[in-house]
């Protein structure tokens, strides 16, 4: 069975999602080379699985599953703009995601401690929650953007409750990748994550 291409995330929605595309709208206008990610696909990252065995599927759901009934929904909000790695050589413009208790970065520690004994080691880097607007293809610009952030100020925070996180199945096509939802997991604790 050929395997398929996986991720686990926090789906965002149509209330911030909004605010997200009205700020790709002013940066289109300023002429980068740069491929933007289409806001009905704009999610946040928990964790990249890579190439998956379909039939692993129902293990994954049910670690998954297991690691985080106990948490509750919780409230967050969108935060500053930036780009990664930095403006030297800028790759990814991308919108924080602000929780004041950290209850995103805990959740996606249990994600991981879920999927490490299914033989998905633990990301090296830390967690920086984030939502990617787009990719960067050349430096070209990046001044105006610079510019364009700046001018931003601070952005409409849109505040959303993070009630659960899909495992997501996604296809590169040449019109760009195609999510379809494997499986949603519900956060149905009473308190919020410690």
């Amino acid at each position: 069975m050929q395997a398929i291409r996986t991720f686990v995330a926090v789906p965002v929605p149509s209330v911030a999602l909004g605010t997200l595309s009205e700020i790709q709208n002013r940066f289109k206008k300023l002429g980068l080379h740069a491929s933007w990610t289409r806001p009905g696909n704009i999610h946040l990252t928990l964790k990249f699985l890579g190439d998956t065995d379909p039939q692993r599927i129902p293990e994954i759901k049910t670690a998954l599953s297991g690691a985080v009934s106990i948490h509750a929904p919780f409230l967050v909000s969108l935060g500053e703009v930036g780009v990664f790695p930095g403006w030297k050589k800028p790759r990814v413009v991308w919108v924080g995601l602000k929780d004041a208790e950290q209850l995103l970065t805990t959740l996606q520690f249990e994600v991981e401690g879920a999927l490490e004994p299914l033989g998905w080691p633990r990301e090296n880097r830390p967690f920086s929650p984030h939502l990617t607007l787009g990719r960067i293809k050349s430096p070209k610009g990046c001044d105006r953007l610079r510019r364009g952030i700046e001018e931003l100020g601070s952005i409409d925070p849109s505040p959303f409750q993070v009630a659960s996180f899909s495992l997501i199945q996604s296809e590169l096509t040449p019109k760009g990748s195609i999510y379809t939802v494997l499986e949603t997991i519900s956060l149905q604790g009473r308190t919020p994550a410690p």
